[in-house]
């Protein structure tokens, strides 16, 4: 695996035309998809204290280069990570609120991930090793914090258990911000931007969404693609109207159905998605 990718989401209108690596058929992303968003790191409701630290360090990161270097390793273009941003919701202060001493204390700061999430959270093949732009970012963090980094890779459908049964302090992994997830824990500014994309084969009928009616879909389980195609009504019951939604436990398995056949199209995160096709 390589450790680039370009984003460019600024050519969200743009069809781009990728390779795949493993054979002669090639895969497109649709001009037309489900609609940009942005990726925050995700903290227990009230852990506002160390939600503070982490975004204090990432601040930091960003004003002294380190975020800028760590992003241009990673997508060639080192103003990839966001700055400038608000939360998503207000930070408060709440008496008892010792989730920063919680860290402190224990000495560790463990992160929950998809480990298989490139390139922001993944196992390399051929070290074993949990790499990618979040796990550079984590631990950088937790340097500046004094504490361990502890990765610790979750059923990302019970990403919300996890968090809340303290089995994981954060959610680092690319996690697109949505409504609910601002409801249920605390977010941090955001980071990165990305978008909800289509991929399908070159050659495909399938030209825009309204192109899914009938069709078999493939997705991530409890992801924010899912959430995307829900959204939109119309798509989303059209699908339905004699395809389905094909749920999978990662990305990579409905990339490999894609690429075998057994669906039609693919919808994931931008930077996921051309990732996984530039890498095969």
């Amino acid at each position: 695996m390589k450790r680039i990718l370009a984003l460019v989401l600024a050519a969200l209108t743009a069809v781009v035309l990728l390779a795949s690596c493993g054979g002669s058929a090639k895969y497109i992303v649709l001009e037309d998809n489900f609609g940009a968003e942005e990726y925050a790191i995700g903290f227990r409701k009230d852990d506002y204290a160390l939600a503070a630290k982490v975004q204090e360090i990432l601040d930091e990161m960003s004003s002294d280069g380190t975020a800028g270097k760590i992003s241009e390793t990673w997508f060639g273009n080192k103003d990839a990570f966001l700055t400038g941003k608000e939360f998503p919701r207000a930070m408060q202060t709440v008496d008892g609120d010792n989730s920063l001493q919680y860290v402190l204390d224990k000495g560790t700061l463990v992160l929950g991930l998809d480990e298989s999430f490139p390139p922001m959270g993944y196992r390399d093949s051929k070290t074993g090793e949990v790499v990618g732009f979040d796990i550079d970012l984590a631990k950088e963090v937790a340097t500046r914090l004094g504490v361990e980094l502890v990765i610790q890779p979750i059923n990302w459908d019970a990403k919300e258990l996890e968090l809340n049964g303290k089995n994981i302090d954060l959610i680092w992994n690319g996690m697109s911000i949505t409504e609910e997830r601002t409801e249920n824990m605390f977010l941090s500014k955001p980071y990165i931007a990305n978008a909800q994309i289509i991929i399908v084969p070159e050659g495909s009928a399938i030209k825009t969404r309204a192109d899914l009616a009938g069709k078999k879909v493939a997705l991530q389980r409890g992801s924010s693609a899912l959430e995307a195609v829900q959204a939109d009504e119309e798509t989303y019951n059209a699908i339905l109207n004699g395809g389905e939604i094909v749920e999978f436990d990662d990305n990579i398995t409905a990339y490999l159905d894609l690429k075998s056949g057994r669906v039609d199209a693919f919808v994931v995160d931008k930077v996921v998605g051309e990732w996984i096709i530039k890498n095969n």
